[in-house]
């Protein structure tokens, strides 16, 4: 018999604030995030999503923060938050904790400023832990030191779809009694002139200039997402360990599905079909018809042809029967730690009953038939929420979250 998989701590920094709650005012208020970014300078597109407000040695330790990228910052403060919001005891030995961390560049902020240094000034100038500031993996490594968590340790790269991906691996390791309780989402820095210049490259990113309307999910003139950085981690939990120390329940993940297009690197499939197996996957997953989703967090990139791709997918499972919306348009696009930041809202939604609307939005698409939130959705009883992401190289993932009861 699988255990139940519930979610008792939540954890976040992103553009749009550093707590769920900040986050949540945020996201009602359906304001974009994006402003001029001075790491942006002299780039055709020199705007972002950053994180406001942040000092990390406020939250970690000093002698750390010089040695990790801000990757691996991100993910630890997400960390060490759903953990205290979930008043969990680490140090319990009878329970079987592990980590499972979404992510795709790794620390390339620290690599670029390195690589630039050791340019100038010679390599001689690098020093010894240059590696370990970088790798993928020291965001699980460091996380498990620091709060003590022995279990198993993954990090995944299914670039966009990562940090969900993360979470349904981790619901994966409780239901089958591998941990009793995961750490799991997704972290990512990507805000660099490299990473930045690239997207621009291949026509990703907006360049329009009127920042409140640059991520503009589903809307007719859209023309590219605004680049973001932040983490995401929640505190996955056998319900029977959750009910054992009374821990507050904020929502179960009831389903989860995952699916290759296997038709372009970059570009999704014309007719969906990795997204389509995941959406089913998930479906069945949590033994739900199409009926039972209210909300749908689409992952709405704001390009031309994921919204339109998705908006395809979605309307074909679900008509007008759920409301779609996309945070992007506040948050602007996270990367790796998009889906995991928009599980937290995806909870956030359920917990309110309440839908935010999808800011930037003017004119929507008439090739996108399914009901999009075009103003904050209150009078509904949101129970299921699906939350959808699609990533380079083909990659869907798909989770649902559900009220628990």
């Amino acid at each position: 018999m699988k255990h139940k998989v519930v979610v008792t701590g939540m954890g976040i920094i992103s553009s749009a604030g550093l707590t769920p709650g900040e986050c949540w005012e945020n996201l009602i208020k359906g304001k974009s995030m994006a402003i001029i970014d001075n790491r942006l300078n002299d780039l055709d597109v020199s705007w972002s999503c950053p994180i406001k407000n942040f000092t990390p040695s406020d939250c970690l330790n000093k002698s750390l923060i010089w040695r990790i990228d801000p990757f691996i910052q991100y993910a630890l403060y997400a960390a060490k938050k759903a953990i205290e919001d979930a008043k969990l005891d680490i140090d319990n030995k009878t329970v079987k904790v592990g980590i499972v961390l979404g992510n795709s560049l790794a620390g390339i902020t620290s690599i670029e400023k390195l690589n630039k240094r050791a340019y100038n000034e010679g390599s001689g100038t690098i020093g010894s832990l240059y590696l370990l500031s970088t790798m993928g993996s020291m965001a699980t490594g460091n996380i498990g030191i620091e709060l003590g968590i022995k279990g198993p340790a993954y990090l995944i790269g299914t670039a966009c779809a990562s940090g969900t991906d993360s979470i349904g691996i981790g619901k994966y390791l409780i239901e089958n009694g591998i941990c009793d309780i995961v750490l799991a989402g997704g972290s990512e820095a990507p805000i660099t002139p490299l990473v930045v210049s690239s997207f621009t490259k291949i026509g990703a990113l907006s360049k329009n200039t009127n920042l409140a309307y640059s991520s503009r999910p589903f809307d007719n003139e859209r023309d590219g997402f605004v680049i973001s950085e932040g983490a995401a981690m929640l505190v996955l939990e056998k319900e029977t360990s959750a009910l054992d120390r009374k821990a507050k329940i904020y929502a179960s993940v009831a389903g989860y599905g995952s699916a290759n297009d296997s038709y372009h690197i970059t570009s999704p499939s014309p007719n969906g079909s990795g997204l389509s197996v995941s959406i089913r996957a998930a479906l069945n997953d949590a033994s739900l018809e199409s009926t039972d989703i209210q909300c749908i967090n689409a992952h709405g990139t704001s390009t031309l042809l994921n919204d339109r791709i998705e908006g395809k997918v979605l309307y074909d499972f679900f008509g007008k029967s759920a409301y779609v919306t996309s945070t992007k348009g506040v948050t602007g696009h996270s990367l790796a730690a998009s889906g995991a930041i928009e599980a937290v809202f995806s909870i956030l939604k359920i917990i309110n009953n309440k839908i935010p609307p999808v800011a930037g939005l003017r004119n929507i698409d008439k090739e996108i038939k399914v009901k999009i939130a075009t103003n904050t959705i209150s009078d509904i009883h949101v129970k299921n929420v699906l939350s959808t992401s699609l990533g380079f190289g083909g990659q869907n993932a798909a989770l649902i979250f559900s009220k628990y009861e």
